[in-house]
């Protein structure tokens, strides 16, 4: 005769309420396709002062493979990057232009500033 347990849940809450989240830590740069790799990964050139010359693979994000958003070699990008892990990211916006990412470059910095 077999005994059935009843399984019990544990909800462990999150004793801080300030605590942040791991999705909201993200570093947001700026970079340039050099490389198609498999499963919809790409080798990333950031281009950000900060950041510049640093190579980096990332993978499509979500919404864009959900709305079929080409990417092909020397396409400028949007990456998002997890503070943890540098060498990983997520591509989640592509520029149609050069001068376009720069001037969202520009956008980002002057907004970072005024938060300062």
């Amino acid at each position: 005769m077999a005994r059935h347990f009843k399984i019990q849940k544990q909800v462990v809450r999150n004793k801080k309420k300030d605590a942040p989240k791991a999705d909201k830590e993200v570093i947001s740069a700026l970079g340039r396709v050099m490389e198609t790799l498999p499963n919809a990964e790409f080798l990333i050139e950031l281009i950000d002062e900060i950041y510049k010359g640093h190579q980096l693979k990332a993978r499509i994000s979500g919404k864009m493979r959900m709305h079929h958003i080409k990417i092909i070699l020397g396409d400028y990008v949007k990456v998002e990057l997890n503070p943890y892990d540098l060498n990983r990211g997520r591509l989640t916006f592509r520029f149609h232009s050069k001068l376009d990412a720069l001037r969202d470059a520009q956008q980002n910095n002057s907004e970072s500033e005024h938060e300062s």
